[in-house]
């Protein structure tokens, strides 16, 4: 069965032009064809703003209207919602792809061919690589627009004249002008004369006596409302000037036409076009002539053919060259006299039907054209295969080891893009913006990006809003980001299941029983549970990234995971950039701690141990919600820094002497990147750090987050005979290298 998916410029109840009439010819034409007709976007913030109509929401998705010849369910339709305009959200278009993807799933469309119209139809193909045909009707680069929607009209029509496998043009002017660097095809609108030869009564709401008709969007990109007005003016006391169709006016034009004389009846049902055309006295077109209008191919002009009225027209593309008969193009400041004269001329002679003019071209025709058109685009390769694998992690909003992890993993796969919840940029490391990163809609709150704790209610729903589109998705995942809805098979690797749900008194230490966190979490606890279970068992397989997670995996999901230790990604020959706020121990030792600074990572006992060794100095590297109350306990050999760049941490890691790792962690990174600058660990004898430190090579153990055990240790350290060498050798082996041939191997089992 065949499945389109059409991005219309135009509302399939409104005024049918070019897109519902192939439509409908195409599924009467294919009984196997399936179509989701997505309508522009409604736009409620605009509509109340211009005031131009009433500011709602779209319709949604829904069946399409009854065809003759055509069953149910193969049409439907679909009005997505933009909340937002692009200067406030410039990923207003993917979002909106977004929309169309999931409204495509749900109908039961498969690998589509994708028809576009509108320029912005660019991010639906880039978000899905479907066969695209590209059916330019308008030429929108040359419609007066501001500079930024300018470039970006630019920018996307460039890319689908880059990608789309067929490019179809309505006018000799249009291939003129998109057709220098690619082959386009031409393909003329027609009408639909069988609806002309039918009886017709004359509609109820055009007014008495003589009518002066146009049928079409009364919209400032083609119409001269000013020269409409003059006729109006004109014609008062002779006839009436009415306009059919859509009227999307600011509302001081649309008082301005009204005023003088015009009639706005709006849109009107496609099947009862004909009679209006039939039954008005003379058909006009006064539209403004501009390079916007000068490449047109009108589907008016073969309406108004069809009619057998007498037509006047400014001369503009598809009238000045039409050859028709009964027509009269007259320059602007003719126009309201050759108006005058075609419907004096046209009183004098009858008031009957005219006969229809049968040598009109018809929509049966182009719609074998088209057919021809779509069986190309068929054929050819898709325009983007679907990204063989796409990168989820929970929110992008600190520089921490997890989201390290998440850089090797990009870095295996350089073409995956990185789907999160939230992501702050300056918050987390700079190397992300290298990434595709496709975040939630509550990345649009300032407040939370900045603060994730603040959005934890939300975080599961945001998680489900995330949809990649890949074969293979890897989850980065401490509790989030596993919930994703993917079509594709989904790898988790875990570093932890959530803490603040199986180890909630660690991760909020020593808060009160009612402080407000502490409450929130007991509140939301059971249905937190309950979801991250099932999200968890949503997974097609899971891997750990040390022995201690694993076994936190079996007992909090029942999964038997597969280690695959994490790599430290900085490289000790990278760019370097001393520190001023060390200067003055630069040649002097000191022992490192580089950590978040929360709770259960247990840097107050640092503190205080090195408070009893005045003679050693301590560097804290790092920040988070303990901070503000760590600095405020600081003795003079132990200094706090916040917001390193990686060529500054690289410094401080060059110059310490020993890493200290008293926390109880689920995967010990800071001993490896430690490791690879040739400096021994000093760490706590549990979680994480037994799988990363070597002990006697590249570190040594102290059996208890103690003051005492710290100072002990500190002591050892400085007695044990180091191999810098040894130790580089030690971390060589958690390589990303190593990290990336890993992930490849089980996206090759999975694929």
């Amino acid at each position: 069965m065949t499945h389109l998916v059409v991005l219309s410029l135009e509302a399939w109840d409104e005024v049918w032009r070019r897109n519902q009439h192939l439509v409908a010819g195409l599924l009467r034409a294919d009984p196997d064809l399936r179509v989701l007709f997505v309508e522009p976007a409604a736009d409620p913030v605009y509509a109340a703003v211009s005031a131009r109509a009433l500011p709602r929401p779209g319709a949604g998705l829904r069946p399409g209207p009854d065809l003759v010849g055509v069953g149910p369910g193969r049409l439907w339709l679909f009005q997505p919602t933009k909340w937002l305009p692009r200067r406030i959200d410039a990923r207003v278009d993917a979002r909106l792809a977004r929309a169309v993807i999931r409204a495509a799933g749900v109908v039961g469309t498969r690998d589509p061919l994708l028809w576009v119209n509108d320029p912005a139809g660019a991010a639906t193909l880039d978000a899905t690589g479907w066969r695209a045909l590209y059916d330019i009707t308008d030429d929108w680069l040359a419609a007066p627009r501001t500079p930024a929607e300018h470039a970006r009209l630019v920018a996307d029509e460039g890319a689908l004249l880059a990608q789309a496998a067929e490019v179809v043009v309505c006018s000799p002017g249009l291939a003129a002008r998109k057709g220098a660097d690619r082959t386009v095809r031409i393909i003329p609108n027609a009408v639909d004369l069988a609806a002309y030869q039918r009886d017709s009564v004359r509609p109820a709401d055009l007014p008495a006596g003589p009518v002066v008709l146009y049928v079409g969007t009364v919209h400032t990109d083609r119409m001269d409302l000013d020269l409409l007005a003059a006729t109006a003016r004109a014609l008062a006391g002779t006839a009436s000037v009415v306009c059919v169709g859509p009227a999307p006016l600011a509302p001081t034009d649309a008082t301005a036409v009204t005023a003088a004389g015009v009639r706005l009846l709006g849109p009107r049902p496609a099947e009862t076009i004909p009679a209006y055309l039939r039954h008005a006295d003379v058909l006009v077109v006064p539209h403004a002539v501009t390079p916007f209008t000068d490449s047109l191919d009108p589907i008016k002009r073969y309406e108004y053919q069809a009619a057998g009225r007498p037509v006047v027209a400014t001369p503009v593309a598809g009238f000045a060259d039409s050859g028709m008969q009964r027509l009269t193009v007259a320059a602007r400041a003719d126009f309201p006299a050759a108006v005058a004269a075609a419907l004096a001329a046209t009183l004098e002679v009858t008031q009957a039907l005219p006969p229809v003019d049968k040598s009109v071209p018809t929509w049966a025709h182009r719609v074998e054209q088209m057919q021809e058109v779509l069986a190309a685009v068929a054929a050819s390769p898709v325009a983007r295969e679907r990204p063989a694998v796409a990168i989820a992690h929970d929110y992008l909003t600190q520089r921490g080891g997890a989201e390290r992890v998440v850089l090797a993993m990009h870095a295996a796969f350089p073409d995956a893009p990185i789907y999160t919840t939230l992501f702050d940029p300056e918050g987390t490391f700079p190397e992300f913006g290298a990434a595709r990163i496709v975040a939630s809609p509550l990345n649009r709150v300032g407040l939370l990006r900045r603060n994730h704790r603040l959005a934890l209610p939300f975080l599961a729903w945001a998680t489900g809003q995330l949809r990649p589109d890949a074969d293979i998705v890897l989850v980065s995942s401490s509790g989030w980001a596993h919930g994703v809805r993917s079509p594709g098979r989904r790898i988790v690797y875990c570093h932890a299941p959530a803490r603040w749900l199986y180890q909630t008194d660690a991760y909020l230490g020593s808060s009160g029983r009612f402080a407000p966190t502490r409450l929130a979490l007991a509140l939301l606890r059971p249905g937190l549970m309950r979801w991250d279970r099932r999200a968890a068992r949503s997974a097609d397989r899971y891997l750990t990234n040390s022995r201690v997670v694993r076994d936190r995996v079996r007992a909090a999901y029942g999964i038997d995971a597969t280690v695959l230790p994490a790599p430290h990604t900085l490289e000790a020959d990278g760019d370097r950039e001393a520190v001023a706020a060390l200067a003055d121990w630069a040649d002097r030792p000191f022992s490192l701690v580089v950590s978040r600074l929360l709770p259960y990572k247990n840097v107050g006992i640092l503190v205080t141990a090195f408070t009893g060794m005045p003679s050693r100095r301590l560097v804290i590297v790092g920040d988070g919600p303990g901070r503000a109350a760590l600095a405020g306990t600081l003795p003079g050999n132990v200094r706090l820094l916040s917001g390193l760049s990686d060529a500054q941490l690289r410094w401080v890691y060059s110059h310490a002497h020993q890493l200290l790792a008293p926390s109880l962690e689920d995967y010990g990174l800071t001993p490896l990147e430690a490791a690879a600058f040739g400096v021994p660990t000093l760490a706590l004898e549990a979680g994480g750090y037994l799988d990363t430190v070597a002990p006697g090579v590249s570190g040594l153990f102290f059996p208890e987050p103690t003051p005492a055990a710290v100072m002990a240790a500190v002591e050892e350290g400085e007695r044990h005979p180091w191999s810098a060498e040894a130790i580089r050798r030690h971390a060589e082996q958690f390589s990303q290298e190593a990290f990336a041939a890993a992930l490849r191997d089980q996206v090759r089992q999975r694929a």
